[in-house]
C-alpha cells in the first residue's frame, strides 16, 4: 500500500537543498520554513482538472512532476567565514495548492494598470515572507498557455517577466539557494540605473562565494549571464 505521507523522489532532492545549506559551515540559516507533507496537495493533476473546469486553464500536465507537497519549504540564510557576504531567502509552496489561490495585491498607487493586469493572473511560487520586502516570483495563468511565464515583483516593487519557465525557475533556484537579486539575472530591469546599483554587487558577491561553497554546482552559465546583462 502507498505511503502517500512519504517524500517523492524530487521531494526529497529538494530536503538535499536544503540540508546542503543546514549542514554546511559557511553558512549561518537565520530561519526555517518546512512544514510536513500535506496530503490534500498530492493530487496535481485533480487540481489542474478543476482550474481548466473554473477558468479555462489548461496547465501542462508535465508540471505535476514538479509538484512539492510540504505545506512550506524554505530557508533565510547568509554566508559566514572568509566568503563574500551573501544572503538569500526562499518559501515555496504546492503546485497543487497555488493553482487555486488568490493572487497577489497590487496596490494602485504603486503599480500601472497593465501591471495590475497582469497581476491579477499571478500566483506567488516563491516568496521571502522573512524580511518583509514584497518580493516574489508568480506564474502567470492565462488561457492557452500550458508553460506559465514566471514574473518577479521586485523589493522596489517594480513587476518584471522572467526569462524562465517554471521548472526553469526551480532548477535556478536549487544553484543560487534564492540568494537575493537573483532573479534579476533573467529580467530586464536596468542593472545601471541608480534604482538598481546594489544590483549587480550583489549578483557578483554570490557568484564569488557560492562556486566555493558549493563547488558541486556549475555557476559559468550564471556568470555569462551576468556578464551579458551588465553590457
Amino acid at each position: 500500500m502507498t505511503d502517500f505521507t512519504e517524500p517523492t523522489a524530487y521531494e526529497r532532492s529538494w530536503l538535499e537543498v536544503v540540508r546542503a545549506l543546514d549542514e554546511n559551515p559557511a553558512i549561518e540559516v537565520s530561519y526555517e520554513h518546512q512544514g510536513d507533507v500535506q496530503l490534500e496537495a498530492t493530487d496535481a493533476s485533480g487540481s489542474f482538472d478543476d482550474l481548466e473546469d473554473w477558468e479555462g486553464i489548461s496547465l501542462d500536465r508535465s508540471l505535476c512532476e514538479l509538484n512539492i507537497r510540504f505545506a512550506e519549504l524554505g530557508r533565510q540564510w547568509q554566508t559566514a567565514g572568509p566568503h563574500a557576504w551573501v544572503a538569500g531567502e526562499f518559501h515555496l509552496t504546492p503546485l497543487a495548492l497555488l493553482v487555486h489561490e488568490d493572487p497577489p495585491s497590487f496596490e494602485s498607487s504603486l503599480h500601472s494598470e497593465a501591471e495590475r493586469r497582469v497581476g491579477a493572473e499571478l500566483r506567488v511560487i516563491d516568496e521571502g515572507p522573512v524580511t518583509g520586502a514584497g518580493h516574489f516570483a508568480a506564474i502567470r495563468l492565462q488561457p492557452g498557455v500550458g508553460n506559465p511565464e514566471v514574473w518577479y515583483s521586485d523589493s522596489h516593487s517594480r513587476l518584471w517577466k522572467m526569462d524562465l519557465d517554471y521548472p526553469g525557475y526551480l532548477e535556478a533556484l536549487r544553484i543560487t539557494k534564492g540568494a537575493y537579486d537573483w532573479q534579476h539575472l533573467f529580467t530586464e530591469a536596468p542593472l545601471g540605473t541608480e534604482e538598481y546599483d546594489r544590483t549587480p554587487d550583489r549578483l557578483a558577491d554570490m557568484l564569488e562565494a557560492l562556486p566555493e561553497i558549493f563547488p558541486d554546482h556549475d555557476y559559468e552559465p550564471l556568470r555569462a549571464r551576468l556578464a551579458e546583462r551588465l553590457r
